[in-house]
This record gives structure tokens, C-alpha cells and sequence, in this order.
């Protein structure tokens, strides 16, 4: 009997309810004491079991060739095991189990980068608003790579661990929530008739789909070299790119919304990144002057929950409920 697109709607939907609540059990278990899981460790089960399944389809083309749609069927299929194995992986101490249990999330990231390079292939006239939904696909093995390398306890280039859950978590939102909202807002910026809007776009856009590799050399060199200047000019225009295209978003996302509940979404989404933006943009030019500083446990606490909860899981629930409505 074959698995009709309903079916794929169903079970999305069903492995969604069940991601929130084993979500929450979780978060419940952490904040009693029960079971010992950090910040960034919630917020990745967050990205596993929640914003993955809320995000990629998203980015579904109603003109898909057979080899995509057949990719989004295994992936919507196999996410369930994939998110479980995940989420296993810090319940377990850190070393080979640990890790192979990360592998099974990693060979699921390797599958969805799949998809998003048969869909860039496959878009024969693609525009800025395209390329971001597919490379927004196609970075997440990277943050598949660093979970698995933190669950092993590997540093390498003298990484520590919290470093490499930091960028584990950095390569699972920036593609999974800012670059697949950047996609969407594109689709609707890029048909209105005003240049600067579109203008504007475009610089922001680009910038995002540079910045997770911006981010990524920058790390690396302040850790090789001691110099921050690459990875605060990143978060600089990470900043500046998401601040931009929150405005986009008031301005013609909003005014589109035809449903209360997506249109209170997005504005909380869309307001609540402008905050957290100025906050990393404050911690980048804090870094360069040395006039103040800003911690890392206060930025997971600022950028790290609000950009996750307001801005990722706000915004994708915003996004689905209007794509659903607009459908209807």
C-alpha cells in the first residue's frame, strides 16, 4: 500500500506533537534535578525534535521532480528514529555509544543536505529566495558533524566541548530557522514592485548565506590565532541580516497574514530577533574594543533560549499556519 501525501501530513504533524511533548518531559526532568542536561544540550532537543520537523517542509516546491519528492517522503519517515537516536545520544556518557547514537542524527542531516542539493539542481531559474530554502538543507551536516565530535569528546584544535555544542547548535537554527524564514520572506518580498525592499533583501539574503561560513572561519581562527576580528564581523552581519529582514517581515509579511494566530507569531518572532541581534551585536563590538563584556552563559541565555523559542519555533509555527492557510 503506498503512503499517500496526507499520510506524510499526518505523520509530520503526529511526530510534531510528540517532539513538543517529549520536549517538554524533558525540560520538566532538567529543571527538577532529574536528568542532567544543559542549556545548550535542551536546545539542541529542541532543533531535533521540534524545529526540524516544523522547518523542512517548509521548504517543499509544488513543482518537485520525482527524486525530491521521493527524499522528503524518507525524510519525514525516518525523522522520528533520527530525532530519538539524537536525543539518546546525551542521556548516554560522552564517548563511542554516545557518539554512534549522534551518528544515526548526522546520517539524517547527510539526508536532508541530499534534498536540498537535488532541489538546487533541479530549480532551473532559481531565485535568491530558492537558493536559501535548498543551502539552508544543505549546511545542517555540518552541525550533525559537531554533535557527533562533542558526544565522542574529541576537541579538535583545542575546541572544548561547550565550544563544540556551541557550534553544533549555531549550524542547526541558523539553517533551520533564519535561513529557511529568509527563503520564505523572499518569496514575498521579491514579488512586490519596490526596488528598495527588494534591494534590501537581497544584501540581507546574501549575507545569510554567507554568514554560517563567516561564523565557522572565525571561530576557528580566534581559537588558532587568539584574533576575534572575522568572528565578530560575522556576528555582525548576522546581526544586521536578520535585523533587516525582521523589518521585511512587519512590512509585507504581516499586512499578507490573514490569520490572527500566524500574524501574532510572526510579530513576536520578527520583534523578538531584533533583540536578540542588537544583544550579539553588542557582544560582537564588546569583544573588538574590550569596553564591555557580555558572557557566554549570559548570550545562550539571551541569544541562545530567546532565538530558539521566540524567534525559531514562533516564527516556523507563524510560517506553517500561513503556507496552511494560503494552501486552503
Amino acid at each position: 500500500m503506498s503512503i499517500t501525501a496526507v499520510d506524510l501530513v499526518r505523520w509530520n504533524r503526529a511526530g510534531l506533537g510528540v517532539g513538543v511533548a517529549a520536549w517538554g518531559l524533558m525540560l520538566l526532568l532538567s529543571i527538577l534535578g532529574w536528568v542532567a542536561l544543559t542549556d545548550l544540550e535542551l536546545i539542541l532537543l529542541l532543533a531535533f525534535w521540534v524545529i526540524t520537523p516544523l522547518a523542512v517542509p517548509l521548504t517543499v516546491s509544488p513543482k518537485e521532480g520525482h527524486l525530491p519528492r521521493a527524499l522528503s517522503r524518507l525524510m519525514l519517515l525516518l525523522h522520528p528514529l533520527a530525532a530519538l537516536m539524537g536525543g539518546v545520544s546525551f542521556l548516554l556518557d560522552v564517548g563511542v555509544l554516545a557518539a554512534a547514537a549522534a551518528g544515526g542524527w548526522f546520517l539524517f542531516t547527510v539526508l536532508i543536505a541530499l534534498l536540498g542539493l537535488v532541489r538546487l539542481r533541479e530549480i532551473k531559474t532559481a531565485s535568491l529566495a530558492d537558493a536559501c530554502l535548498a543551502i539552508a538543507l544543505m549546511y545542517l551536516p555540518i552541525g550533525g558533524a559537531w554533535l557527533v565530535l562533542a558526544r565522542l569528546g574529541l576537541q579538535p584544535l583545542g575546541f572544548g566541548q561547550h565550544t563544540d555544542l556551541l557550534t553544533a547548535v549555531h549550524f542547526h537554527y541558523i539553517p533551520l530557522a533564519a535561513l529557511i524564514i529568509t527563503g520564505l520572506i523572499g518569496q514575498a518580498v521579491q514579488a512586490t514592485e519596490h526596488a528598495v525592499p527588494r534591494l534590501l533583501y537581497r544584501v540581507a539574503a546574501g549575507g545569510m548565506l554567507i554568514n554560517p561560513l563567516l561564523v565557522a572561519a572565525g571561530i576557528t581562527l580566534n581559537q588558532l590565532t587568539g584574533e576575534d576580528v572575522l568572528e565578530s564581523a560575522a556576528a555582525t552581519l548576522l546581526a544586521l541580516g536578520l535585523i533587516a529582514l525582521a523589518l521585511l517581515s512587519l512590512r509585507f509579511i504581516l499586512p499578507s497574514t490573514r490569520s490572527r494566530l500566524a500574524k501574532g507569531l510572526l510579530l513576536v518572532s520578527s520583534t523578538a530577533v531584533c533583540f536578540t541581534m542588537l544583544a550579539a551585536g553588542a557582544y560582537a563590538l564588546g569583544n573588538v574594543t574590550g569596553a564591555w563584556t557580555i558572557t557566554i552563559s549570559q548570550m545562550i541565555a539571551i541569544h541562545g533560549w530567546i532565538n530558539a523559542l521566540v524567534f525559531g519555533l514562533c516564527g516556523l509555527l507563524g510560517w506553517r499556519i500561513r503556507a496552511r492557510q494560503r494552501e486552503g
